[in-house]
């Protein structure tokens, strides 16, 4: 397995531009991503496989201060060029031919614009207002993927249009202490990979292409308060999220070389909430305490079999109970500083049926809960130059973030200079 990824661009950032625009940030921007696969089966025989993806992106964002507030507005527009391929070998190592597609379509095109406006409006001198809008257009053409039926050549192209908006207030209780409150709605259309994707999905499961997808769409709601006193200071925040429509993976019943075949259906519907707790309490003498935590739960309607009847399960790699606890020091002058820390994520054994069946990403009966130990610290050695020492996971924990597939590192050193200018 290869991949690398380039990323070149050039940004503007204009500020005291005049009543309008008043602030300004351009951005134009190209991006490489390359992947790719080399596989020797037991039988001698081979295939190779990969994706480039090269994305030409622009963005532009303004603000405006007016007599009623601040605006702020802006466009993007990001459009993908997709190469994909799959050939396989002999055992011998002859050519032994070429697929329609690689891990998604061939030949293929995702367009993504966007345009949004934000205008922060005081009700009062306590009260203030943020309400907003998107619009957002997805287009994707595939001239070369493989039918889901047949096997043969075919295309797609669809596009996607939509409109979201949000709202938000916040109440100063002090100058220094507000609540907050606020829904939001949240667009997804189907990308690339959703609708033509022909590869390895889960443990013995294969992904065959899902045309005809309609976009996610979700109802996010929150309410929270944040606070900042002389030696105290931190937020904590419950939301709700609403979910319509949700991608999911459902077998079909049919094998292929051995693996399950699994497509893609707008099936879930559901929902997902949470709090989420940080602070930082100020010991005197140079020492404070910080921390945070993290508590979610969902679950979404999926098809557990190919049977397409539909049950409500757990949200798949839903994140465990986590957070971290420290305590830092940093010198009077700020020149110098240090702090210990450690990570903690509860065990996972909430498990959709997808992830039950995912044995090489979680293990059976859950992912274990763990404990890491870290240290760092660093020194401003001159303006603009800071040098800082990390030693991660202490204790040479062996542990796995939920759903990751992949064993974390071990003891880990890290030596960082940063230089600005």
């Amino acid at each position: 397995l290869d991949q690398a990824r380039d990323l070149v661009y050039v940004q503007y950032h204009g500020e005291n531009l005049g009543k309008f625009p008043g602030k300004a940030t351009l951005s134009l921007s190209y991006q490489l991503q390359q992947e790719s696969q080399w596989r020797v089966k037991s039988s001698g025989k081979a295939d190779a496989q990969g994706v480039d993806v090269g994305t030409l992106g622009f963005w532009a964002q303004f603000e405006t201060l007016h007599p009623l507030g601040r605006l702020s507005y802006g466009v993007e527009y990001y459009h993908d060029n997709v190469n994909s391929y799959k050939r396989k070998y002999k055992a011998d190592g002859s050519p032994d031919g070429t697929e329609i597609q690689g891990p998604v379509a061939d030949d293929a095109t995702y367009d993504l614009m966007g345009a949004f406006v934000q205008n922060e409006v005081p009700l009062s001198d306590k009260l203030s207002a943020t309400v907003g809008a998107r619009y957002t257009h997805a287009q994707v053409d595939a001239a070369r993927m493989e039918d889901p039926t047949t096997g043969n050549p075919t295309s797609l192209s669809d596009s996607w249009d939509n409109i979201v908006g949000s709202l938000r207030f916040q109440y100063y209780l002090r100058e220094n202490w507000n609540i907050f409150t606020g829904v939001s709605q949240g667009f997804r259309a189907p990308n690339l990979s959703d609708l033509t994707r022909l590869d390895t999905a889960r443990t013995n499961e294969i992904e065959t292409p899902s045309p005809g997808l309609e976009p996610e769409e979700f109802v996010s709601y929150e309410i929270g308060t944040k606070a900042n006193f002389s030696r105290l200071k931190g937020q904590i925040a419950y939301f709700y999220t609403d979910i319509r429509d949700m991608i999911m993976r459902y077998p079909t019943g049919v094998v292929i070389d051995g693996d399950n075949e699994v497509q893609k259906a707008n099936a879930g519907d559901g929902f997902v909430h949470g709090i989420e707790v940080q602070s930082e309490y100020d010991l005197g003498r140079e020492w404070s305490l910080f921390g945070g935590l993290c508590w979610q739960e969902g679950e979404v309607d999926t098809y557990p079999t190919a049977a397409l009847v539909k049950e409500r399960e757990p949200m798949s790699r839903m994140a465990p109970l986590s957070g971290l606890i420290g305590v830092r020091w940093q010198s009077a002058s700020r020149r110098y500083w240090a702090e210990g820390l450690v990570r903690m994520a509860d065990e996972q054994d909430r498990l959709s049926s997808r992830d039950v069946s995912d044995t090489q990403r979680i293990p059976p009966g859950g992912t274990p809960g763990y404990a890491v130990y870290g240290v760092r610290g660093g020194i401003r050695a001159a303006e603009g130059v800071s040098i800082s020492l990390a030693v991660e996971n202490i204790t040479n924990e062996d542990y796995r973030i939920h759903g990751s597939g992949q064993n974390e590192p071990g003891t880990n050193f890290i030596a960082s200079l940063d230089y600005a200018f």
